[in-house]
């Protein structure tokens, strides 16, 4: 598709063929922009039209089909922002201008980041400096599922369009009984109870010089994409499992009441607490599809030995023959590892019990307009969720799995 062609759409069209315009040399100025904006808006439409089917329909959670449809409109409207910054770029640089007649000479592209502090970054000054080479790359995927460790062990994502969401709780079943032929059914009714999911903001700000906007390479506001999704998952993670319920930091499990504690009075020498917390979830109905542990307390998992004066692990088999390393699972339900745990903490649950609602999805934004006159740009990263535990049997809560580090207290 032609630059003039496309600057004159007014429906959607495909990604590959917008990649494909903003990497034309030609792609620039106000009409592309323009044109560009209007892509972002038909996504947004998308979304927002399933979210108001789902309002009409009286649901405050999304069809699994809806769902996928929406999360695609996100994931595009996300992408084809991204292709708009690079042509904003392209634009504000004149990098159509030929080599020849620029005023600045071409500078010299200098060596990769490692270790890249992101602070009020300068261009002239490390460690700005160490990523101030002249291409311009943008795109944007958000990796928050794959950074948030409490989101990959499988608990429920529910997204809601309302302030707050009423998760509703079963409390008993009704009954049943044998009955005669022809004899009459005695009724019996379940009881229900609604916990209310109220979604708080998780946040995070780095302040960043234009130039060094313009002129990194590596990119750094996909740097910055990557670390904010990073910062924002590790703490969603500290949320979910030890968050304390006091605004506006949401309630995880660690503090819901009615889970199972299992405090061990001493470091444990074989995989007893496990099997037992699965049998605890077994016998309130639950299944155990997720074990979540600290770090420290895999560690010490992994140093059991199969007995007294063996040398040989009590986890070495499951990495068979091969060398490979040792499977991330206790009775065949996976081990999921993160470092927002208490030392020596682990939770067994059913994912299905755990529901983390989500009001609005990872979005990251740039903006220049405060910091107009000192020519710097904000990048802003924002979530808005909240846990609500349908069934708090359904969560075992182990501690003191090593009692030396316990003492280390929570990574807050």
């Amino acid at each position: 598709m032609e630059i003039t062609e496309f600057t004159k759409k007014t429906e959607l069209v495909p990604m590959g063929e917008l990649s494909a315009l903003a990497a034309q040399p030609g792609a620039f100025g106000d009409d592309v922009l323009a044109a560009f904006a209007t892509q972002v808006q038909l996504r947004s439409s998308q979304a927002q039209t399933v979210l108001d089917t789902a309002s009409q329909a009286n649901r405050d959670t999304l069809l699994a089909s809806e769902q996928r449809s929406y999360d695609n409109a996100i994931r595009e409207r996300d992408s084809v922002l991204g292709l708009q910054r690079s042509i904003e770029q392209r634009s504000e640089q004149k990098k159509f201008v030929p080599e020849s007649q620029r005023s600045q000479p071409k500078k010299e592209k200098r060596a990769g980041l490692f270790g890249l502090e992101l602070r009020d970054l300068k261009e002239s000054a490390a460690p700005g400096s160490v990523i101030a080479p002249d291409e311009w790359s943008a795109s944007f995927f958000d990796k928050l599922s794959a950074e948030s460790v409490a989101i990959k062990s499988g608990i429920r994502v529910v997204r809601t369009m309302r302030d707050v969401l009423h998760v509703p709780r079963i409390d008993s079943d009704p009954t049943a009984a044998w009955t005669a032929e022809a004899g009459t059914i005695t009724p019996s009714d379940p009881a229900y109870t609604d916990i209310p999911a109220t979604p708080r903001k998780l946040a995070t700000l780095t302040v960043v010089s234009n130039e060094l906007i313009a002129d990194s390479n590596p990119d750094v506001i996909q740097l910055l994409e990557k670390q904010m999704t990073r910062a924002l998952a590790l703490k969603l993670d500290l949320g979910v499992f030890e968050g304390s319920g006091t605004a506006p930091e949401i309630r995880g499990l660690k503090n819901v009441v009615g889970i199972t504690t299992v405090p061990l009075g001493a470091v444990p020498t074989n995989l007893d607490a496990f099997a037992a917390a699965i049998t605890t979830l077994e016998s309130n109905n639950a299944k155990a599809t997720a074990i979540v542990t600290s770090p420290e307390a895999w560690g010490g998992l992994l140093t059991l030995k199969e007995g007294t004066g063996s040398n040989k692990g009590l986890l070495q088999d499951s990495a068979g023959s091969g060398g490979q390393a040792v499977q991330r699972s206790l009775y065949g339900v996976p081990v999921f590892v993160t470092s927002q745990l208490t030392a020596g903490d682990a939770y067994v649950y059913d994912g299905s019990q755990v529901v983390l609602v989500v009001r609005q999805d990872t979005t990251i934004a740039v903006d220049s307009s405060r910091l107009f006159n000192s020519d710097q740009s904000e990048v802003r990263a924002i979530m808005r969720a909240d846990l609500a535990v349908p069934n708090p049997l359904a969560v075992v809560h182990i501690t003191g799995l090593v009692a030396a580090l316990a003492a280390r207290g929570s990574r807050k």
